[in-house]
């Protein structure tokens, strides 16, 4: 029987978390990250925003928050649990569509989120407001800051945004 990318991602998750334990800032996991790319030939692929650093496999994400620096340190940013609030507003709005689901847990002093993996992040040839409704484009401008190429990819032809961790309070 096929796994869920979340059965699959919280698996490698925990595995994720044990060995971040101590890392705190994005150094750290910079760190570990390194030191497991040298020792193992699968090796992990990364990406990274202001308070949140990203393990990227095949169809799905592993997100940990992690303390941020300097103009972030705030919180203002956003982290797992507030992405996943504005998770929780998008289903009471009918527009979770428009979001890359989290999959939230506290794993070995962590907070992470499993998502599934979107494609097209990135594409600055497209225009994102061009694949939502005029609906789905209001609610986006009224309940997610930061839209832009980086955060946001495609998903049967719509928009879909990764990272709306960041939101309008």
């Amino acid at each position: 029987m096929k796994t869920t990318y979340e059965e699959r991602g919280l698996k490698f998750a925990v595995i994720l978390a044990k060995m971040f334990q101590a890392c705190v800032y994005l150094e750290d996991f910079v760190s570990v990250i390194e030191h497991y790319n040298e020792t193992h030939s699968r090796k992990l692929r990364w990406s990274n925003g202001v308070s949140r650093i990203v393990i990227i496999r095949s169809d799905y994400v592993i997100k940990f928050d992690y303390h941020p620096n300097y103009f972030w340190e705030d919180g203002r940013a956003g982290n797992c649990e507030s992405e996943e609030e504005v998770y929780q507003i998008a289903v009471e709005d009918g527009m979770e569509h428009l979001l890359a689901k989290p999959t939230v847990r506290h794993l070995f002093n962590h907070t992470v989120s499993i998502m599934p993996k979107i494609n097209g992040i990135g594409d600055g040839r497209k225009n994102w407001w061009e694949h939502c409704t005029r609906e789905e484009y209001l609610w986006l401008e009224d309940n997610i800051n930061d839209l832009h190429d980086k955060n946001l990819g495609y998903r049967n032809k719509k928009v879909c945004v990764i990272d709306y961790a960041w939101y309008a309070y």
